[in-house]
């Protein structure tokens, strides 16, 4: 794969681990479960092991499509327990 190519993947790998490293922070500070907050902390490490020039675009649909599960799972904890948003703002 070209090196634009490349580094377009590692972006996206990169996106899904900074808004794992966000929601565990946003827990951390919330009165939730440390269970919770040590499991995403533990999938960030995993995430920062992948070896990017390894990973293909099927792998990274997975990664995504699992990111995206999680953010639907973890949405139900934050209107639970009136947690608000994680983001002030949506992207367009």
């Amino acid at each position: 794969m070209e090196a634009t190519g490349r580094r377009a993947l590692q972006l996206r790998v990169d996106s899904c681990q900074e808004v794992i490293d966000h929601i565990s922070r946003r827990l951390s500070a919330e009165e939730v479960n440390p269970r919770i907050v040590e499991q995403l902390k533990r999938l960030r490490e995993l995430l920062t092991m992948l070896d990017h020039h390894l990973v293909n675009e099927n792998d990274l649909y997975r990664i995504e499509t699992s990111t995206n599960q999680l953010l639907r799972e973890l949405g139900v904890l934050f209107s639970q327990n009136d947690l608000g948003s994680l983001y002030d703002h949506t992207l367009q």
